[in-house]
């Protein structure tokens, strides 16, 4: 998408539309796989909350950002999955991977989305897409002439 504004809305359509179908089939042996990534998506967005929550209590306790082996161990895994996933599409997306904030905000991002699609659901919210233009002017159905 070319803005973020268009990325959110277009997120926001898959998202809430794969839970209005969900909800619409409920709990089936079908559709227990996407019940759990939904519920997955929940879990998530707790777990990521929590996580930049504790960084922020963190620093504000100490005075400083606190590091800890094991967890720097387990950061550089993640990393080293990230840049060797994309090696074949060269150095530049090598060094958009490295660094796990952007996927850490994209992630946020797209849980933000997430929790919207509920609420609004929950709201009883109506959909609105924008993404229709003007509504094409009505043809002028003729018929046909016959070859002179």
């Amino acid at each position: 998408m070319p803005t973020w504004k268009d990325l959110w809305r277009q997120r926001q359509r898959w998202q809430r539309g794969a839970l209005e179908n969900i909800g619409m089939y409920g709990v089936t042996s079908a559709t227990a796989r996407y019940w759990l990534q939904q519920l997955g998506l929940g879990y998530s967005f707790v777990a990521l909350s929590a996580f930049f929550a504790l960084i922020i209590i963190t620093v504000l306790a100490l005075g400083k950002i606190a590091l800890f082996p094991f967890w720097l161990c387990v950061g550089f895994i993640f990393c080293v999955e990230r840049v060797t996933t994309v090696w074949k599409e060269g150095t530049k997306a090598r060094l958009l991977a490295a660094p796990l904030v952007i996927e850490l905000g994209y992630d946020f991002f797209l849980l933000l989305v997430y929790l919207k699609s509920i609420a609004d659901i929950v709201l009883g919210r109506q959909k609105g897409w924008h993404h229709l233009g003007a509504a094409p002017a009505t043809a002028v159905v003729t018929k046909p002439r016959r070859p002179s």
